[in-house]
């Protein structure tokens, strides 16, 4: 299939994306490993991952409670993947939030980290391969210190070889 915009093509990266392009090729490529993303696809993506992860689980119980959360905050570069054991709300063991809405806050921020964990992997292999890398590197992160390495990759400048991905 050939592509007479750069804009229509899954594989090529979409430089200077704009929050709904980035989250509209985000979706479209959720399963997809070859192809490349660029800088602004992947941040995006980052940023909009963050907002709704705050949203659900710091948020939304200070207002419903009126408790002011322990935030632990720790960004991994698939985005939700690497908060599923560092939770941002620091309850004492075995106590539960006090309000309903605190609860769906939390569940709905664990359905959130389920459903984007493929598609967060794939953009951040496909950012690795804008920039020249293999998409092997991603699994630096099952390691402690390799997912800021992992990130740190992710600022990589576009490269023109990475063309070889597409």
């Amino acid at each position: 299939m050939v592509y007479t915009d750069v804009a229509l093509s899954t594989s090529a990266p979409l430089h200077r994306a704009t929050p709904l392009q980035a989250m509209g090729r985000f979706v479209r490529c959720a399963f997809r490993l070859r192809g490349r993303a660029s800088r602004s696809e992947y941040w995006w993506w980052m940023l909009a991952n963050v907002v709704v992860l705050a949203a659900a689980q710091i948020a939304l119980p200070v207002l419903v409670t009126g408790e002011t959360p322990q935030p632990r905050i720790f960004l991994g570069p698939f985005g939700s993947w690497l908060y599923a054991e560092l939770p941002l709300i620091n309850w004492p063991p075995g106590a539960v939030p006090s309000h309903p809405l605190a609860s769906f806050g939390l569940i709905f921020a664990a359905l959130w980290m389920i459903a984007t964990l493929v598609p967060g992997v794939t953009v951040a292999v496909r950012r690795l391969h804008d920039s020249n890398l293999s998409g092997w590197w991603v699994l630096l992160a099952v390691f402690p210190l390799g997912g800021p390495v992992v990130l740190l990759l992710a600022l990589r400048a576009s490269r023109s070889q990475g063309a070889r991905f597409d």
